[in-house]
């Protein structure tokens, strides 16, 4: 008789996690690139840029540690696949959060434009 209360596990298929690892370097190397250059651009922004760009390095560094996880796995450690999932987890739950924070300054900055367009409005008179 089959226990239908054990949950069944599959080993990852090889040439997906190579994909993953190929993609998650690149994407993690270009994404630490883009982050130095953004906080080069703390010279003329007089440091604003410096958080945005940081953030942005920690982001490529968690999916280069994702691919280094992933590679230690692939060769036969297989207790890395933790390591595989914290890091993909931190890098999907730190975008999530800035594109949330990112929604909420979009629709705060409609906000503030129907709101400053409609008092400029008034301000004329109602003619422009």
């Amino acid at each position: 008789m089959d226990n239908f209360n054990q949950p069944a596990y599959a080993t990852p298929d090889r040439s997906l996690l190579e994909t993953l690892s190929k993609w998650s370097g690149f994407v993690g190397i270009m994404t630490i690139i883009s982050g130095a250059f953004i906080c080069l651009g703390a010279i003329t922004t007089f440091g604003v840029s410096l958080i945005p760009g940081i953030i942005t390095i920690i982001l490529g560094v968690k999916l280069r540690g994702a691919k280094t996880s992933i590679d230690k796995y692939l060769s036969g450690d297989a207790r890395e696949i933790n390591g595989i999932f914290e890091n993909l987890g931190s890098y999907l739950k730190l975008q999530g959060i800035l594109i949330i924070i990112s929604l909420v300054l979009v629709v705060l900055s409609i906000i503030i434009g129907i709101v400053v367009g409609a008092a400029l409005f008034n301000s004329f008179g109602g003619y422009y």
